[in-house]
């Protein structure tokens, strides 16, 4: 197989990927919805922290560390922690920037700029969402595109199915029509972080670079 081939090969295999991605993922849902019926610890902070991490690893990261295989890469590549230096500067400015849009307002309003409370919810968000999914969508679905497309194709396409990852979630929590309608805070505001995302990844040669652009712009 050529090397064109083997490109529209690989995204085709990432895009059937991301569906059965999906559809899991909406399993996953249901699945927490009918189990918290007899099993209410489910429900607290600790259960579904354990539950959404499990259920993470099982959807997302094991396809995602299929397709790496399939597209010739490694998990050290992926990460090229040896970067260090450029993911710290790409990742933490990038995620810096983005940060000022909660920063910013949150001052003008008098509000608390940092985290006031530390729980479950935010170990979700300040390590399990940006490493998970930023080793899912900018590891190995954006990386696997970028054989197939340039880089902005594949960093816009890559943030779309970002948000459509998003919807299920927005769902079943009720408030999927605010997210798509809002204009600041909903569907558009993670796509274009996510292309923030993508671009210190990109920038640095390393997930990390995502990682910490996706942890900076969560915590603030």
């Amino acid at each position: 197989m050529n090397r064109e081939a083997a490109s529209v090969q690989t995204a085709k295999l990432t895009y059937l990927a991301f569906a059965a991605i999906m559809a899991a993922w909406i399993g996953a849902w249901l699945l927490k919805i009918h189990l918290e019926q007899n099993l209410s610890w489910l429900s607290t902070g600790l259960g579904s922290f354990l539950y959404w991490s499990a259920a993470k690893l099982l959807i997302w990261i094991a396809p995602a560390v299929w397709l790496l295989r399939k597209a010739g890469r490694s998990i050290r590549e992926v990460f090229n922690l040896a970067n260090w230096k450029a993911w710290l500067a790409w990742g933490g400015g990038i995620g810096l920037l983005l940060a000022l849009t909660g920063i910013i307002p949150n001052y003008l309003q008098g509000k608390a700029i940092f985290p006031t409370s530390f729980d479950f919810a935010l170990l979700n968000v300040l390590v399990i969402a940006p490493t998970f999914e930023e080793f899912l969508m900018r590891g190995a679905i954006q990386g696997s595109l970028t054989k197939r497309y340039s880089f902005a194709t594949a960093n816009v396409i890559t943030s779309v199915l970002f948000v459509l990852l998003h919807v299920p979630g927005w769902y079943f929590m009720g408030v999927l029509a605010e997210n798509l309608t809002s204009p600041v805070g909903g569907a558009l505001s993670i796509f274009l972080v996510s292309l923030g995302f993508g671009y210190a990844a990109h920038r640095s040669r390393s997930v990390m670079g995502g990682v910490l652009a996706h942890l900076l712009n969560n915590f603030f």
